[in-house]
C-alpha cells in the first residue's frame, strides 16, 4: 500500500516485514499486535521512530557502523542494512525469536518515552530525569543512547548517573559544542554502561559507575572549564534559547535557596520556573533614564548591559509587575519581598548569628546601594565557593 502511493519504505517498514519472514503465517496477526505496541505509542507522544531504533541499537549492541571508517554510529538510513548482516542478525536474535526482539522493543520505547518526558524509566517522576529534561529541551535527545544503556541499573544509581550527566551536559550546551563527536562518544559509551549494569554485585557496579563518570563525564567537563568560564563572561539574556536562560536562573536561585536553609537535597525547578526574569536595569527603560546611563558609562551600550547575566535575577510576577520600570533605589522594597534569597541579597545580606548556612551563602552574595555598569560585573563574577 505504501509503495503504491509512491512512498519508499523506511527502515522501520523494512525491519517489520523483516519479521514477518522469520514467523509463521499463523503468528501474523500475533506479531502485528505486538508491533503496534512499538509503533503507537511513538505516534501518540510525538516521537520519530527511526530515531528511537538507532539510539535503540546504539544503546544495546555493540556497533560497527557502515561505510569505511566503521564509526560505531548508525544513520537513519543504515538501519536496516545493518540488521541484515549475519553478525548483528545474530546479535539482535530476531531469526531465533522475533518475539523476544519485538517485546525488547517495546520495553525499549517505554523507557525512551519516560526518558523524553522527563520521568523514570517506570513513568514515575523523577527530578535528576526532570532536571534534565528542563536542560536539553525537546530538541536534544543523544543523551537517551547513554539512558537506554543504563536503564537496568539500580534506581539510586541511575540517578547519579543522570545527575551527572546534566552537569556534563550543562557545560556541553553552554560552550555550544559541537555534536560531531558526542555521537561517537555515547555509542562507545553505552558499551561500558552495559558492561557495568551486568555486574553481579551491586558494590561493583557503583565501583566502575563511579570510574566511569570520573572517566568521562568529570573529565569531559573539566576539559571544558577554561571555556566554560570564558564563555560566562559574556553570557547574556539572548545567548542561549530561552527556556536554557530560565534554567541557568533557576539552578543559581535554587542553589542559593539550599544553602541559605542548609538543605543538601534539591527539590524540582517548577516553582522556580514559574518566577519571572527581572531586569534590574529596566527591559524597556524611559527614554530619559537610558539616556542618563550611558550618559555616566560613556563606552558601554545600555541594550548590551541590560542583557548581561549579572543584571537577570528571578522575581515573583505580581512583584515584577510592581517594580516595572523603577530606578534601583525604588525597586529596593520589592526586591526584600521577594521569596528567593538569591533576588533578595542584592539589596541586603543580614548577618545571623555566625557561621550559620546564610552566613555562608552571604560570603559568596554581594549588597548594593546602587546599579551601574560595575555592578553588574560585579554581580556576574562567580566566587569560587560558589562554583563547586
Amino acid at each position: 500500500t505504501i509503495n503504491e502511493r509512491g512512498v519508499g519504505l523506511n527502515s522501520m517498514d523494512l525491519l517489520k516485514n523483516l519479521l514477518f519472514t522469520h514467523v509463521r503465517q499463523d503468528q501474523f496477526s500475533e506479531l502485528k499486535n505486538n508491533w503496534k505496541k512499538i509503533t503507537e505509542p511513538l505516534e501518540k507522544n510525538k516521537e520519530k521512530p527511526l530515531r528511537f531504533l538507532r539510539y535503540y541499537l546504539m544503546a544495546n549492541y555493540p556497533v560497527k557502523g557502515m561505510g569505511d571508517k566503521k564509526e560505531p554510529i548508525i544513520r537513519e538510513d543504515q538501519i536496516y542494512d545493518w540488521l541484515t548482516i549475519p553478525e548483528n542478525a545474530e546479535l539482535c536474535g530476531y531469526k531465533e525469536d522475533p518475539f523476544l526482539f519485538v517485546r525488547k522493543l517495546s520495553e525499549g520505547v517505554n523507557c525512551y518515552i519516560h526518558f523524553s518526558n522527563g520521568k523514570d524509566r517506570n513513568g514515575h517522576d523523577s527530578i535528576p530525569m526532570d532536571n534534565l529534561r528542563k536542560l536539553c529541551g525537546g530538541a536534544f535527545s543523544l543523551h537517551f543512547i547513554l539512558l537506554l544503556a543504563a536503564n537496568k541499573l539500580p534506581d539510586h544509581l541511575f540517578d547519579y548517573l543522570v545527575n551527572s550527566l546534566e552537569t556534563f551536559l550543562f557545560y556541553f550546551i553552554v560552550t555550544k559544542s559541537t555534536t560531531r563527536d558526542l555521537e561517537r562518544n555515547f555509542s562507545l559509551w553505552a558499551d561500558e554502561l552495559r558492561s557495568i549494569s551486568e555486574l553481579p554485585s551491586e558494590a561493583e557496579k557503583k565501583a566502575s559507575l563511579q570510574a566511569f563518570i570520573d572517566k568521562h563525564l568529570k573529565s569531559g567537563a573539566k576539559d571544558k572549564l577554561d571555556e566554560f568560564e570564558d564563555d560566562f563572561k559574556r553570557f547574556s539574556f539572548h545567548s542561549l534559547q530561552q527556556y536554557r536562560i530560565r534554567y541557568i536562573l533557576a539552578k543559581l536561585t535554587q542553589h542559593v535557596d539550599m544553602a541559605y536553609r542548609g538543605e543538601k537535597k534539591p527539590g524540582r525547578l517548577d516553582n522556580y520556573l514559574k518566577l519571572e526574569i527581572e531586569h534590574i536595569l529596566p527591559d524597556t527603560p524611559k527614554a530619559d533614564f537610558k539616556e542618563d546611563f550611558e550618559s555616566n558609562h560613556p563606552d558601554t551600550s545600555y541594550d548590551y548591559m541590560k542583557n548581561k547575566l549579572g543584571n537577570l535575577t528571578l522575581l515573583e510576577k505580581p512583584i515584577n509587575i510592581v517594580a516595572g520600570r523603577k530606578y534601583f533605589e525604588d525597586k529596593i522594597p520589592h526586591y526584600q519581598q521577594s521569596g528567593n534569597y538569591l533576588t533578595r541579597s542584592i539589596v541586603e545580606t543580614p548577618q545571623v548569628g555566625q557561621n550559620t548556612s546564610i552566613d555562608r551563602i552571604n560570603e559568596t552574595l554581594i549588597s548594593f546601594d546602587g546599579w551601574c555598569a560595575e555592578s553588574i560585573e560585579n554581580r556576574r563574577h562567580l566566587p569560587p565557593k560558589f562554583r563547586k
